[in-house]
C-alpha cells in the first residue's frame, strides 16, 4: 500500500515537473516570438517609418501641375496685340496602337488634323513609344478627332501664344519658342514678366482617384503672367502701316519704315516696317522679315543730318539764320574732291540752305564749327551709341571720332554721308529740335499689370538737354520753310497745320562705294503742328525702284498722309487759318511759347 502510494506521488511529481518544464518551454518560445515581432514592428514603425509613411503616400496622394497663362501684350488704351489660346496638344501611345490599325490611324489624323500623311508615318514607324501627332490643335478639331475614338491617340490640355492683327507690329512684338519663351521682340524683352508662375495642387485621394482632403495639404500659388501695355496706338499703328504698305506698292523699295514718336515722352506711338511677316504663321518666317530692321539696320541718313548740324552751329553761335555763304552755283572742291548740289545756288543764308537743302552750304557750316564742334553736337543728339529703348540687339550706328575723320569727314558728316544711323536714332534726334531742345527717352513699354490687377508704371529716363530753347525755334521755323512752296519738301504739307521737316536722299552704300549702283534711300523727318507737336513721324524708303528716288517725291506725300490722318484721330485743332500760310513770326511765336497746348497722348 505504502509503495503504491510512494509510486502515485512520484508520478503526480513527474507529470508536474514536465507540466512545469512545457510551460517554461511555451513560455520561452512566446517571449521570443513576441521580442522578434516586437523588434519587427519597432524597426517598422520607428526606424522606417519616414520611409514607408513617404511611400503609402505616393499611392494615394496625387501632385497636379499647374501652369498659368503667359501675360497678353496690349497697346496703350488696352486693345490686346498678343494673347494666348487654349488648345490640346495630340499625342500617339505606339504600345497601345495595333499595327493593322496603324494606316487607318494616320489616314484618319491627316484628314481631321491637316498633317503631312508622310510625316505621321515616319513618326508612327520609329522606335519611340509616344511621338507627337500636333501641338496647339484647336479644341474643335480635337474634339472632331476624340469622337473617332482612335487606340492610342491621347490629348492633352495646352495653349498656343496667339497675334490677332496678323501682322501689325509683328516686327516689334516678337514671338515666342515652343517652350513657350520669349525669343525675339518685345516677347523677349519682357519674357521675365510676361512669364507665368507655374505651381502644384496635392491632394489626397481614394481607390477610385476621388479627392477626399482637396486643398488641406500645401499648395504652390499658381500666378499668370503679368500683362505689357506698350506705348504704342493701335488706331495710328493702323494708319502707319496702311501708308506705307501704299508707298511700298508704288514705289517698289527693297525696304521701308516708320516711326512715330511723341517728342515729349519718348513714347513710341507706332512703328512700322516692309518686310514684314504674320507670326501666326511660321512657314514665312526667315530673318530678312522678322528682324526688327528700325533698330538693328543703319544707313546714311543723308539731307536729314543737315538740321542736326546747323542747330549745332547756332547752338555754338558760329552761325545764325541770316549768315551766309557762298553756294558756289553747285560745284564746290574741297581737298581737290568736287561736291555738288541738285541745283547750282549762288549767296544762301542759313535759312534757305536748310529750305534748299544745299550741300555745299551746309559743308561750309561744318567747316566753319570745325571738328570738335561738330562731333559733340552729334554724340549729343544721340549718334553713335544706342538709344536705350530696351532691345539687347540694337545698334550703335557709326559715328568715329575725330582722330579717325579724315579731310573729307568735316564736309561729309554734316550732309548726312560718312555717319551711319538707326530710324530710332534719327526719330529721337528729331523729337528733340520738336521738344525745345531736349532729347526724351525713347520707349515701348508704357506699364505693366499684375495677375492681382496692380499697375506698374515704366518711368523712363528724364529728358536731357542739348539745345538751349530759342536755338531749338531757330532751327524749326528753317524747317517750316522746307515744307512751303519753294522748299524741298512741299508734299510733306497738311491741310490746316503747320509742318517742319527735312527731306532726305542719300547715295546708299553699296560694297563701299556709293557710286555705280543707282540705290538711293529716301527719307523725311518732321512734326506737327510745328508750334506745339503732336509727334515726330520719319519716313524712310531703301531704294525705290520705280525711276524716282528723292525724299520730297517718295517719302513726303506719306509723310502728309499719315500725319493728316494722325492729327485727326487725335483731335487736333487747326493751328492755320490759311490752310497755306504759314506765319512769318513762327520762330518769335515759339520762343515766347504763347501758343496753347492741347493734350498729349
Amino acid at each position: 500500500m505504502a509503495t503504491e502510494q510512494v509510486e502515485a506521488v512520484r508520478a503526480v511529481t513527474m507529470y508536474r515537473e514536465a507540466y512545469a518544464f512545457r510551460i517554461t518551454i511555451v513560455g520561452i518560445l512566446l517571449t521570443v516570438v513576441f521580442g522578434m515581432f516586437s523588434s519587427w514592428f519597432f524597426h517598422l514603425q520607428i526606424t522606417r517609418h519616414e520611409e514607408l509613411h513617404a511611400k503609402a503616400r505616393q499611392m494615394y496622394t496625387t501632385h497636379e501641375k499647374r501652369v498659368g497663362n503667359r501675360g497678353a501684350i496690349c497697346d496703350r488704351r488696352g486693345h490686346v496685340l498678343v494673347g494666348n489660346k487654349f488648345c490640346k496638344d495630340v499625342r500617339a501611345d505606339l504600345t497601345r496602337m495595333p499595327d493593322e490599325q496603324r494606316p487607318y490611324i494616320i489616314s484618319c489624323i491627316a484628314g481631321e488634323l491637316a498633317v503631312d500623311r508622310a510625316l505621321l508615318e515616319r513618326r508612327f514607324n520609329s522606335l519611340a513609344k509616344e511621338v507627337v501627332v500636333k501641338n496647339g490643335v484647336d479644341n474643335a478639331d480635337a474634339a472632331r478627332l476624340s469622337a473617332l475614338k482612335l487606340p492610342g491617340i491621347r490629348f492633352f490640355d495646352s495653349q498656343r501664344r496667339v497675334y490677332p492683327k496678323d501682322e501689325m507690329l509683328a516686327n516689334v512684338l516678337g514671338f515666342v519658342n515652343i517652350d513657350y519663351q520669349g525669343v525675339y521682340g518685345i516677347e523677349s524683352l519682357c519674357n521675365e514678366s510676361l512669364s507665368p508662375n507655374h505651381g502644384e495642387i496635392t491632394y489626397e485621394h481614394d481607390r477610385q482617384g476621388r479627392p477626399l482632403h482637396r486643398g488641406t495639404l500645401p499648395q504652390q500659388q499658381v500666378l499668370d503672367g503679368k500683362s505689357v501695355c506698350l506705348t504704342i496706338e493701335e488706331p495710328i499703328q493702323y494708319i502707319v502701316e496702311k501708308e506705307l504698305r501704299a508707298m511700298v506698292e508704288e514705289f517698289v523699295p527693297e525696304r521701308a519704315c516708320a516711326i512715330m514718336a511723341n517728342p515729349r515722352t519718348g513714347a513710341i506711338m507706332a512703328m512700322a516696317q516692309w518686310p514684314t511677316y504674320n507670326p501666326n504663321d511660321r512657314t514665312e518666317m526667315v530673318p530678312s522679315r522678322w528682324r526688327n530692321h528700325m533698330v538693328e539696320d543703319v544707313y546714311d541718313p543723308g539731307s536729314t543730318m543737315k538740321c542736326i548740324a546747323v542747330a549745332g552751329a547756332i547752338d555754338y553761335g558760329v552761325v545764325d539764320l541770316e549768315t551766309e555763304f557762298d553756294c558756289e552755283s553747285g560745284l564746290w572742291y574741297y581737298c581737290r574732291t568736287p561736291l555738288h548740289d541738285s541745283h547750282g545756288h549762288g549767296i544762301l543764308n542759313v535759312s534757305d540752305i536748310i529750305r534748299k537743302s544745299s550741300n555745299i552750304g551746309t559743308a561750309k557750316i561744318g567747316v566753319a564749327m570745325g571738328k570738335d564742334r561738330l562731333f559733340q553736337t552729334l554724340r549729343r543728339f544721340g549718334f553713335g551709341k544706342p538709344t536705350g529703348i530696351g532691345f539687347d540687339d540694337e545698334s550703335s550706328g557709326l559715328l568715329n571720332r575725330p582722330a579717325k575723320w579724315d579731310g573729307l569727314s568735316i564736309t561729309r558728316f554734316p550732309i548726312g554721308q560718312g555717319v551711319s544711323v538707326t530710324p530710332l536714332q534719327m526719330t529721337q534726334a528729331y523729337c528733340a529740335l520738336a521738344n525745345n531742345g531736349e532729347m526724351p527717352q525713347l520707349h515701348l513699354i508704357d506699364r505693366m499689370i499684375g495677375s492681382d490687377a496692380k499697375v506698374e508704371a515704366v518711368v523712363p529716363r528724364p529728358n536731357r538737354l542739348v539745345l538751349r530753347g530759342n536755338t531749338a525755334s531757330k532751327i524749326v521755323s528753317a524747317m517750316v520753310r522746307v515744307t512751303q512752296p519753294g522748299g524741298t519738301g512741299p508734299r510733306a504739307a497738311v491741310p490746316g497745320h503747320s509742318v517742319a521737316g527735312k527731306t532726305g536722299t542719300s547715295q546708299k552704300l553699296v560694297n563701299g562705294s556709293y557710286s555705280g549702283h543707282g540705290k538711293f534711300i529716301a527719307s523725311f523727318v518732321g512734326f506737327a503742328p510745328a508750334r506745339d507737336p503732336a509727334f515726330v513721324l520719319l519716313v524712310m524708303a531703301d531704294s525705290p525702284s520705280t525711276g524716282t528716288y528723292y525724299g520730297g517725291l517718295v517719302a513726303a506725300p506719306t509723310f502728309s498722309r499719315i500725319a493728316e490722318q494722325t492729327l485727326r484721330y487725335l483731335a487736333v485743332p487747326s493751328d492755320l487759318a490759311d490752310q497755306m500760310a504759314v506765319p512769318s513770326d513762327l520762330a518769335d511765336q515759339m520762343a515766347a511759347n504763347t501758343t496753347p497746348r492741347w493734350p498729349h497722348p
